[in-house]
């Protein structure tokens, strides 16, 4: 063996090891998650300049990535601050770049689903900490885990939708269907203990979407399962959710309305490029904030904070990507004959519109650390999936 495969043959180690780490830890611990992916890193950027052994995969995804990329770019002439643009650019280009390290060095399924794995092992983790250890020990009413309760209601809605259409519609052993079984209810109690409406909203949503793909008749039990966890839940959780549709009253409704106008107003003053990335809070504190304000850092709705920032040129790049990322999970599911492949395919596609589109309508979360590195991580699994083409029928979860 060459030194050149010897050193390959470790780094290839070390980045599976740095994304192993990154999976264990995304439901648990941003820390270990940024750890790991620092690890990951590190060996795909030494192979890349080193030993040049990384063949870049332009397909459909990173076509639409290119053109966000350039469009968002375009958010710099003028930008109010330099800084704080290159700091939220930073952000978007590690995402991308998590993506690709995904998808170039991964080509054995077997080792998406120990990835996969690690990640359902890491948010049923977190859902027992959080819904034992901080509801009913401590008599938290809304559980968060170690995350911020929005991004943690993200990370459920995504297993949430995994576990259900295998149990639904996967196909293998026994044993599979009971773990599945298991596990829904775990995630189905700190998910509605989370209390994040937008999250309750986007799995909804994207639930229906699947189902009305799938098997129409599901759509009923998805109902039933609304109709009974309105009737029997806690007042807490019932004022919660009549809390929704509250824009008189509820502070956290009329805060969003409030910086959801700011956006609006900013996008009407910079219509074109924006006001450049990351600057959403500077500048409406300073000169577009509304009566109601309660939080700033972000207009709290993903289309409405890049229009602000990025102007309709950075959203019609958003837009872009996400049509991208879309077609190319749904028209590759189409064409996967193996079920349970093709199911994680259709649950990635789903999650996609219930965290990026659903959620992202009262959330900016697009590009959110904790959210946004599970999201990716996910779709380079599944364009593994799509690119390796020997698939076996052996269930993923």
């Amino acid at each position: 063996m060459t030194y050149k495969a010897i050193i390959t043959n470790y780094l290839d180690k070390l980045i599976l090891a740095g994304l192993m780490l990154m999976m264990f830890s995304s439901a648990i611990s941003i820390a270990g998650s940024s750890i790991g992916f620092g690890l990951a890193f590190i060996g795909w950027i030494t192979k890349v300049l080193l030993i040049k052994d990384v063949k870049f995969n332009l397909n459909q995804v990173n076509r639409g990535i290119i053109i966000f990329l350039s469009t968002i770019l375009i958010s710099f002439i003028g930008t109010y601050n330099l800084k704080e643009s290159l700091a939220d650019l930073e952000n978007y280009i590690l995402l991308f770049l998590l993506y690709n390290i995904i998808i170039t060095s991964i080509s054995d399924l077997k080792y998406v689903k120990r990835l996969f794995g690690l990640a359902v092992i890491s948010i049923i983790i977190s859902s027992l900490y959080g819904l034992i250890w901080q509801h009913y020990h401590l008599g938290v009413s809304r559980i968060e885990s170690t995350f911020m309760a929005l991004d943690f209601g993200a990370l459920i809605l995504i297993y949430l939708l995994f576990a259900i259409i295998y149990l639904l519609f996967g196909e293998g052993s026994f044993n599979n269907k009971v773990k599945n079984f298991f596990l829904i209810p775990i995630l189905l109690i700190t998910f509605i203990y989370n209390e994040s409406r937008g999250a309750w909203l986007g799995f909804i949503g994207a639930s229906s979407i699947i189902f009305w793909l799938r098997s129409k008749k599901c759509i009923i039990v998805l109902i039933l399962l609304i109709t009974l966890v309105i009737s029997f839940a806690p007042k807490d959780i019932k004022d919660r959710i009549h809390s929704i549709t509250n824009v008189e009253s509820n502070r956290s409704n009329l805060g969003r309305i409030a910086l959801w106008k700011g956006a609006i107003l900013i996008f009407k003053d910079y219509p074109i490029n924006g006001i450049g990335l990351g600057n959403f809070r500077e500048v409406y504190m300073s000169s577009y904030k509304q009566p109601h304000t309660v939080a700033n850092s972000h207009a709290h709705n993903t289309f409405l904070h890049l229009l602000a920032e990025a102007g309709i040129i950075g959203f019609c790049g958003l837009i872009y990507l996400l049509y991208s990322i879309l077609k190319y999970l749904y028209n590759n599911y189409c064409k996967i004959k193996d079920n349970n492949y093709g199911l994680f395919i259709l649950a990635t596609w789903g999650a996609v519109i219930g965290v990026f589109i659903i959620q992202g309508l009262t959330e900016t979360n697009f590009d959110r650390a904790v959210v946004a590195r599970t999201m990716w991580f996910i779709i380079g699994l599944s364009t593994v999936i799509i690119e390796n083409g020997e698939w076996e029928n052996d269930s993923i979860l």
